[in-house]
């Protein structure tokens, strides 16, 4: 007679803890392209684009990446190639850089000057 009611209190949990996972997280709040310039001339300067600097974003990011809000920054100079670069934010703050990769959505974006 335990073991029928361990089950039943065992399936009742875990039907539970799957309606916890889909509540969302309250969302971050998105980073301006204004709040965030200092970031973006400081990265781009360590990643060698030259200025006049081109942004999009912020965009939300897929859910797998380490931060919520991605902004793109490429350099619009005839000389340099089209190297874009993806910032994470979270909170308001930087949280890491990279080159911007397919799963970024950077290339999609409509890009405006800095």
């Amino acid at each position: 007679m335990r073991i029928p009611t361990a089950i039943i209190g065992c399936l009742a949990l875990a039907g539970c803890s799957s309606i916890l996972e889909s509540i969302p997280e309250p969302a971050d709040q998105a980073p301006s392209i204004t709040s965030a310039s200092a970031d973006i001339k400081r990265i781009a300067s360590e990643a060698k684009l030259t200025e006049p600097l081109e942004v999009a974003g912020p965009i939300e990011a897929n859910p797998t990446t380490v931060a919520p809000w991605i902004i793109c920054v490429r350099s619009s100079s005839p000389d340099q190639s089209r190297q874009t670069y993806a910032l994470f934010y979270r909170n308001l703050k930087l949280v890491s850089s990279r080159l911007s990769a397919i799963v970024d959505r950077c290339e999609l974006q409509t890009f405006a000057r800095l």
